[in-house]
């Protein structure tokens, strides 16, 4: 008898004996540990690296990762709300250091995430973990897009008669 089966045989005399029944949580789910997620089908070499007390950079990459998305849609919204009290009031000169300040958070925010995001896919295990980068530039143009299009088209000058 080899070691495997040997086990088998310890837990299933157990099983017969009783001695699993009425165990904290039986029959429930087990708890999702906070950082698992992100571990994919890799999450029971997480486990056990966490309970050694070691996390590989790339799992914490993606911890943070997920805190500077969140930090960079709330930019996005309080840019968008500010071109939207702009363009409903009119008052732009009161608005544009608010909607300048929101872009160059923005800016700096989408820079540091990028900058994770290639740490991160560095140092992924494969390309199934990789996740996208973001397109900074591409971004800050649909920021100013948005404040250009809220002024609506320049006024002409007007022409002396």
């Amino acid at each position: 008898m080899n070691v495997d089966q040997l086990i088998e045989s310890k837990i299933q005399e157990a099983i017969a004996a009783g001695e699993f029944d009425d165990l904290p949580g039986a029959g429930k789910p087990l708890p999702v540990v906070e950082g698992e997620q992100y571990a994919g089908d890799l999450w029971l070499g997480f486990k056990v690296l966490r309970q050694g007390g070691l996390l590989p950079e790339w799992l914490s990459l993606a911890r943070d990762i997920e805190v500077a998305e969140t930090r960079l849609r709330e930019l996005d919204e309080r840019h968008a709300s500010v071109v939207a009290l702009a363009a409903q009031t009119g008052d732009w000169p009161a608005c544009a250091s608010p909607i300048q300040h929101y872009r160059h958070a923005f800016e700096a925010a989408a820079r540091a995430l990028r900058s994770k995001q290639d740490r991160f896919n560095i140092s992924a295990p494969g390309p199934r973990t990789q996740r996208p980068a973001i397109w900074v530039e591409h971004h800050l143009e649909r920021l100013d897009r948005r404040a250009a299009a809220a002024m609506g088209p320049p006024e002409a000058p007007q022409a002396s008669v």
